[in-house]
C-alpha cells in the first residue's frame, strides 16, 4: 500500500508541476538534518568521533549515535566523549534502539540530563506507549519514538498519551503518505515536533510541509536508486525544487526493474 500511495502522491504533484512539498503546502524550503551513519555501537569511540567531525564538515546539521551497550557505564563514557569532542553547540541526539526496560531508561535519562541532547530516541519496546508517556513525563530530555510502528492507531496512541516530544514516523511502515498525513495533521495539533524516520528522499518534503521545524535522518543508503542528490547546507537540506519527489531512477536501479512477472502453475 505505502508504494502505491507514495507513487500516486508523486504522481499527482508532477502532474501539477509542483514539487511535493509545495503542493502540501510547504512552511520552508529546508528542513534540519541529522546523521546517524557512523554511530553504531560497534565503532570504536574514536572513530565515531571521526566521522561525527566530518558530518559536520559536510554541512549536516545534527549527530545521533547509539547506544544500548550491556554496561550502561560504557554508554555514558562514549556519550560524554563525543559531546566533549563536538561541543556543547552542535545538536546531539542518542538512539537505544528498544534496548531498555522502563528502570534503565529513568536511569539513563537522568544520567544524562546535563548534555543537552535532542532527544532520547526509542528507550523502551516500541510498542510501550504507557512507559515512554512516564518517561517523557519525569525528563527533561526528549523522548522520540514511532518509527516500528505499522499503523495509524499506534502512532495515535503516542499522542493521546503525550509519550514522545519528537515523534517519529515512517512512510514505508504506516502506509504511505496518506496516513503520514493524518498523524501529523494530529501531531500538530498536540503541539509535538516531528523527526520522521529513514527515507528522507521522502520525509524532506513532509518535513517542509509540517507547520514546525522538523528533523530529517540522513542516511544515504538508499542514494543508488536515483540520479538526483539531495543537497545539504548550513545543517538544513533543501527540498529538491523539480516536481513531484524530484527524483529519477538510476541507470543501475531501472537493470533491476522488472515489468513483467510469471507464475507458473508450480509455485517457481
Amino acid at each position: 500500500m505505502a508504494a502505491v500511495d507514495v507513487a500516486l502522491w508523486d504522481l499527482k504533484a508532477k502532474r501539477a508541476g509542483l514539487p511535493l512539498a509545495k503542493l502540501l503546502g510547504a512552511y520552508r524550503d529546508s528542513v534540519r538534518v541529522y546523521n546517524t551513519s557512523g554511530g553504531y555501537l560497534q565503532a570504536p569511540i574514536e572513530e565515531v568521533k571521526e566521522k561525527a567531525g566530518q558530518s559536520l564538515k559536510s554541512g549536516i546539521g545534527g549527530i545521533k549515535i547509539k547506544v544500548g551497550q550491556p554496561d550502561m557505564r560504557e554508554d555514558l563514557r562514549r556519550l560524554a566523549a563525543v559531546r566533549e569532542h563536538l561541543g556543547d553547540d552542535v545538536p546531539l541526539m542518542v538512539d537505544a534502539n528498544q534496548q531498555w526496560d522502563r528502570a534503565s531508561a529513568l536511569r539513563f535519562g537522568r544520567a544524562v540530563e546535563d548534555l543537552g541532547l535532542v532527544w532520547i530516541e526509542e528507550p523502551l519496546d516500541a510498542y510501550d506507549a504507557e512507559g515512554h508517556a512516564q518517561l517523557a513525563a519525569a525528563l527533561d530530555t526528549p523522548i522520540a519514538t514511532g518509527e516500528m510502528l505499522a499503523g495509524v492507531p499506534d502512532l495515535v496512541r503516542l499522542i493521546d498519551l503525550r509519550a514522545v516530544d519528537f515523534l517519529q514516523p515512517d512512510v514505508p511502515r504506516v502506509g504511505g503518505i496518506t496516513p503520514y498525513l493524518k498523524v501529523a495533521a494530529l501531531a500538530d495539533h498536540a503541539h509535538l515536533q516531528v523527526a520522521p524516520h529513514f527515507v528522507m528522499e521522502i520525509h524532506v518534503h513532509l518535513a517542509a510541509a509540517y507547520p514546525r521545524d522538523s528533523w530529517v535522518e540522513h542516511i544515504e543508503w538508499l542514494s543508488p536508486l536515483f540520479e538526483e542528490r539531495l543537497e545539504i547546507e548550513d545543517g538544513r537540506m533543501l527540498v529538491p525544487d523539480r516536481p513531484g519527489l524530484g527524483l529519477s531512477l538510476s541507470g543501475r536501479a531501472r537493470d533491476w526493474r522488472l515489468d513483467e512477472v510469471e507464475f507458473r502453475a508450480d509455485g517457481r
